[in-house]
């Protein structure tokens, strides 16, 4: 079998927010998950007022797309799937719906409807963009509520699929590439998307340029300082490197937004997918001790499954003790007038 081609990296011991020192948090990590060669560890900023946290080392920009070679939004084929295939798609539907069922019962079905929608008043109208729209399904959702959207991602296979599926205005390429008009947009959401860019404040001025006085931004990304994280350390799903380069506590990532000349309004951290985040922990706790390297096999678990939503609702009733302690941060902006 060949050998994927390997990433040079660059070492980053300094923040790259406020230049303090790091300290290790983490090291020794392969990618299980998709597979990208190489040996990573994460530094925390020892400032007490940033503690960001960094990938060390860094891939260097030229040999990042080495890093999403078979990465989730890549479709395999536009063919019906196998047997298999739609065996696991019936019986995650079933899921699914069974959690639906049971979140207004544990009050997380209001939380769930509202990061579906990333934030965005059901009221609300405009244009909208989506920055990593990945395979285009929440463009075409707001769409059919009335939104104008547009969406930009780096993937051109999955940018492909999203124009063939829904036949959505889409860009490949970075943000500043693109060079939108100024005040072009009313709100621009970015799903999982801060921990994956190189210079994270240079977006968001870029975020601020387009959108209009006002305009909303929102912002989702994993919670290092997350129950999952305390829990299964240099394991969790959050990490994910090296594609993730940055992880930010949520009072870093206020500090970071606000310098970019934003005004946030809300912050909050959520559990709404913590099933999955405990669920692929412990997927990728037992594959390092297998020393298996991904892609992670696609098994039917139910018990697993079963558990990991457990831990999801035991989550979200933790944090009316620990508000920002869920998996995932929900941050919400407006860019105030210049």
């Amino acid at each position: 079998m060949e050998e994927p081609p390997q990433i040079r990296t660059i070492p980053r011991s300094t923040c790259p927010l406020c230049e303090g020192r790091g300290v290790e948090l983490h090291g020794n990590l392969r990618d299980v998950l998709y597979g990208a060669p190489g040996c990573w560890g994460f530094l925390r900023c020892e400032n007490p007022r940033c503690r960001l946290i960094w990938l060390h080392p860094t891939p260097v920009r030229q040999d990042i797309g080495l890093a999403y070679r078979c990465y989730f939004t890549h479709p395999e084929s536009f063919e019906s799937p196998g047997l298999s295939a739609r065996l696991r798609s019936r019986l995650y539907a079933g899921y699914q719906c069974l959690l639906r069922g049971l979140d207004s019962l544990f009050g997380l079905g209001s939380a769930r409807d509202a990061l579906e929608r990333r934030h965005l008043d059901p009221r609300s109208r405009g244009r909208l963009l989506d920055v990593g729209c990945g395979d285009g399904s929440f463009l075409y959702r707001m769409q059919q509520q009335g939104w104008q959207v547009t969406g930009i991602d780096l993937d051109p296979q999955a940018i492909a699929a999203a124009r063939q599926r829904y036949g959505l205005e889409l860009v490949v390429g970075d943000l500043q590439s693109a060079r939108f008009a100024s005040g072009s947009f009313d709100a621009v959401t970015m799903n999982h998307v801060i921990e994956h860019l190189f210079d994270p404040r240079e977006t968001l001025q870029e975020v601020r340029r387009i959108l209009r006085p006002a305009g909303l931004l929102v912002l989702v990304t994993p919670n290092p300082d997350s129950m999952g994280h305390q829990r299964h350390g240099a394991h969790w799903f959050g990490l994910d490197p090296p594609r993730h380069l940055h992880l930010f506590p949520p009072a870093t990532l206020r500090a970071l937004v606000e310098q970019a000349g934003f005004r946030v309004v809300a912050l909050e951290t959520t559990a709404v997918h913590a099933d999955i985040f405990w669920g692929a922990s412990r997927s990728i706790r037992e594959a390092r001790r297998h020393h298996r390297i991904g892609p992670l096999p696609q098994k039917v678990r139910p018990l697993r499954a079963l558990r990991a939503a457990l831990e999801r609702y035991y989550e979200h009733v933790q944090l009316r003790r620990h508000p920002l302690a869920g998996e995932e941060t929900v941050l919400v902006a407006r860019s105030d007038a210049p």
